[in-house]
């Protein structure tokens, strides 16, 4: 992949024409402002402070690259707490501190993304990426302003069901938090199962946090299902209901979704509890950070990291979560600059324009090859499985498309 790098050197107006580039009329302002809401504390603390850095990584990468036509970004982020009226209030406040030079955001939910959703409007409204893989964030009729750095939940519930038809399953259990984030793909899952030949045999909410594993594990077991699908977790309750029914002894197997897979998590549980996660599969939309040999883009995050994270355990392994949220700000950034360069102001609608049109992007070693975003997401994912051995998640499965 080819790099284009920018400098910070100024062009008047009569210069930028005579070099042949579009001549954009309106002053850029001294810097362009990025908004972000993070769970720095509640629930998926754990995850927000994992992608944290991830926001001072990509201020030095996209700055060092000239930042968007020569213009320096600054990130500026809040703590939600995992609540969306704090992502709201955090938001607004934004809004009124930073102004028109704040021309993106990154909300940290589900919730806060539909709760934010119709304030983007006329002034108000600005491009918006998240954690969220919301399926109803796809559809840039209803959410024009927003969009997803991956597929859907829908789709990545698509995948693990052709997944385990593939591997010859006939019963399959969902085992899903009672959050937004956990329910959003589960009534897709149940039509996809059914057009598949597979019967669903229970559909169990669970919290997010504090599950009662002895009941749910019982429910499984009594629910004869041969495949479990587990999703809205983050930390806890995903092994846990592994190990649980380990300990019963059910030789069903479990798979999960993109909040499921981080392998910091499973080699913790690992390292206290056991091997009991060997087998373990689920649907991921990116590489990990250790496949770097033909991903150029984490070759230059893991040079950054070891500059930046020396002597932490930053140094040399960025999270499943932040790499989620780099693919969310890469996208943001070739948006802008396309924008840019195209000669147009931008503003929220031109931006969203073009994120629309993204087409056979090359982003750097992410995806298994080039993408385009389809209905404001890119619908591409394969199946990982977790070797508590080596403590790596391979590949199960070539790259998917839904």
């Amino acid at each position: 992949m080819t790099m284009n790098r920018r400098t910070f050197l100024g062009t008047t107006a009569a210069t930028t024409a005579l070099m042949g580039a579009p001549m954009i009329l309106k002053a850029q302002p001294s810097e362009y402002v990025l908004g972000a809401s993070l769970p720095l504390t509640g629930p998926f603390a754990t995850a927000g402070q994992l992608v944290a850095p991830a926001f001072s990584l990509a201020t030095k990468l996209f700055n060092d690259e000239g930042g968007i036509g020569g213009v320096p970004i600054r990130f500026t982020t809040e703590d939600s707490g995992y609540i969306p009226n704090n992502t709201l209030a955090n938001y607004q406040r934004a809004l009124a501190t930073e102004g028109t030079a704040m021309i993106g955001y990154f909300a940290d939910s589900t919730g806060a993304m539909k709760l934010i959703a119709p304030e983007l409007k006329g002034e108000n409204a600005r491009i918006m990426g998240s954690t969220s893989f919301a399926s109803e964030l796809a559809d840039p009729a209803t959410h024009p302003y927003q969009y997803m750095s991956g597929p859907s939940y829908q789709s990545q519930i698509d995948i693990l069901l052709q997944n385990i038809k593939d591997e010859g399953g006939q019963k399959v259990a969902f085992i899903f938090s009672n959050t937004e984030f956990g329910r959003d793909p589960i009534e897709h899952g149940r039509a996809t199962a059914e057009s598949l030949g597979l019967e669903v045999v229970l559909e169990e909410s669970t919290k997010p946090q504090g599950a009662d594993i002895p009941t749910h594990v019982t429910k499984l077991a009594q629910s004869g299902a041969d495949h479990c699908i587990l999703h809205g977790y983050v930390t806890g309750v995903w092994p846990q209901l592994i190990g649980g029914a380990r300990q019963f002894g059910l030789p069903t197997k479990f798979k999960g979704t993109f909040w499921g897979m981080e392998k910091l998590i499973a080699d913790r549980i690992t390292k206290e509890a056991g091997p009991f996660l060997a087998g373990y599969e689920g649907v991921m939309p990116y590489r990990y950070f250790y496949d770097q040999e033909d991903a150029p883009r984490y070759q230059q995050y893991a040079a950054l990291s070891k500059e930046m994270f020396a002597g932490t355990p930053l140094e040399s392994y960025m999270s499943t979560w932040a790499l989620q949220t780099m693919c969310g700000l890469e996208i943001a950034m070739k948006a802008f600059r396309d924008t840019h360069d195209a000669g147009k102001e931008l503003t929220a609608d031109n931006i969203a324009e073009t994120l629309t049109n993204i087409s056979d992007w090359d982003s750097g070693g992410f995806f298994g090859g080039n993408v385009s975003m389809v209905n404001n997401a890119i619908g591409t994912g394969r199946v990982y499985g977790y070797d508590p051995e080596t403590g790596l998640f391979s590949p199960k499965s070539d790259w998917l498309s839904v």
